[in-house]
């Protein structure tokens, strides 16, 4: 599933035109990226969090060059699993 299809399934459940319904998926998106480069957490209930975490930096090396590199710190998005998707995602298991 990508972006085209949420605003298509977002239009119908919501009954708004494809237009506005790819407007609140940018705003939405647009918002939580802007929470996570503040640094902060976002929250959705029974759906999930997000967060970032700062991997360290390691030495690795140049896949093309087999030269020994150090592979920089960087910062990254973790998602953890809410209640509610973490029991819809096994309810086929019960």
């Amino acid at each position: 599933m990508n972006k085209q299809d949420l605003t298509a399934i977002l239009a119908a459940r919501a009954g708004i035109p494809k237009v506005k319904a790819a407007s609140y998926i940018n705003y939405l998106t647009e918002a939580i990226q802007e929470a996570l480069v503040r640094g902060e957490k976002v929250t959705i209930s029974d759906f999930g969090t997000f967060n970032v975490s700062h991997r360290k930096s390691f030495p690795g090396h140049n896949p093309k060059t087999k030269e020994p590199m150090t592979v920089r710190a960087v910062k990254i998005t973790v998602f953890r699993n809410g209640k509610g998707l973490k029991t819809a995602l096994n309810a086929e298991n019960d």
